[in-house]
């Protein structure tokens, strides 16, 4: 097995020179790596740019927060929330009373139809006995109401 060696640089003469010598491939891969080291620099300072915005964005941010929490224009936006939510709840207290009144007065008139119905059904049966009872008795003509058949009650 045969082992080759690579070298970046190499000096075939045969006296030893005292200076450096540059050859085609040492000069391409020294700017291979000049290029190199430019693209991770230009990386690197972009990832810092992004991060400087970033913080600046930040801090703007949080003083912008600071002004308009010490504004009284935020102190007058509190108070007038605090309004609101009495307001609101008082409103929430009216809306039941609302229900609560109209649950019962719909009771209270249903119980009244009822009890309108009970007199006006014994009313009108005792009518109809005492008329019963006149025909029986006394040869009395009872008219004619256009909800009766004719042969009721006699």
């Amino acid at each position: 097995m045969a082992f080759t060696k690579s070298l970046i640089a190499v000096n075939n003469s045969p006296s030893p020179s005292t200076g450096v010598t540059l050859t085609l491939e040492s000069t391409g891969v020294i700017l291979g790596i000049l290029v190199s080291a430019s693209v991770l620099a230009a990386a690197v300072i972009k990832i810092i740019t992004s991060f400087n915005n970033l913080a600046n964005t930040l801090k703007e941010l949080d003083e912008d927060l600071i002004k308009h929490i010490a504004s009284e224009g935020h102190e007058k936006l509190i108070a007038r929330l605090h309004q609101i939510e009495a307001l609101d709840k008082k409103l929430d207290l009216h809306i039941q009373d609302y229900v609560n009144r109209k649950d019962t007065v719909q009771m209270v008139l249903g119980q009244l139809n009822e009890k309108i119905d009970h007199k006006f059904n014994r009313l009108y049966n005792s009518m109809r006995d005492i008329e019963g009872y006149l025909q029986r008795e006394g040869g009395f003509r009872i008219r004619q109401y256009h909800e009766d058949k004719p042969d009721q009650h006699q």
